[in-house]
């Protein structure tokens, strides 16, 4: 994440990375950046304290497209779609926390009064209106979730995978003793 950047790099090299991981791009990508579209994006990124935000309190609500929303902290309070919608993020993007933000947010926020949805937009609609909110407003809760709920959502995965790989095992054993559930 951005405050893994080494610091002993020059400090162009630091900003490259900087502006590569928050504008979802690669280091190559954004090395080629002109010098005055690159000095702007530094100026708003030298604008973030990456640990002071780590420090305040974590946000909970945030404007999407005009349209308020409650952003969820407690993985048991998500619903099953978005659970399996943060899974299916994560495991395409393995690694590439950054670059999945959007996409993470857009999965923990519904709309404030309504259910996960409600708000007749697709993840990715979604996702496109958490680019436009700055980073100081949801980088300390999009690192609470990331960091501190990690192990629920492994431990979701397991208990998701287990039960898909056990239901059909079970449902052929069944099967095979004639449709006595008792019998197994």
């Amino acid at each position: 994440m951005l405050n893994e950047i080494d610091e002993d790099l020059s400090m162009i090299e630091q900003n490259i990375y900087a502006v590569a991981a928050l504008k979802n791009m690669t280091y190559e990508e954004a090395s080629q950046i002109r010098m005055k579209d690159f000095a702007s994006i530094i100026d708003d990124v030298e604008g973030i304290d990456i640990r002071q935000l780590e420090k305040r309190k974590i946000n909970s609500s945030i404007k999407l497209n005009g349209i308020d929303f409650h952003i969820e902290h407690r993985p048991d309070k998500l619903t099953s779609g978005q659970i399996l919608d943060i899974i299916n993020i994560r495991s395409k993007h393995t690694g590439e926390s950054i670059a999945v933000m959007d996409l993470i947010m857009a999965a923990i926020c519904r709309p404030k009064d309504g259910e996960y949805g409600g708000d007749k937009m697709t993840l990715h609609e979604r996702a496109k209106y958490c680019r436009d909110v700055k980073v100081a407003d949801v980088w300390n809760v999009f690192v609470f979730f990331w960091n501190l709920w990690n192990n629920y959502l492994n431990d979701s995965e397991d208990s998701l995978k287990t039960w898909m790989e056990e239901t059909p095992r079970k449902a052929m054993e069944i099967l095979d003793n004639g449709g006595d559930s008792s019998a197994s």
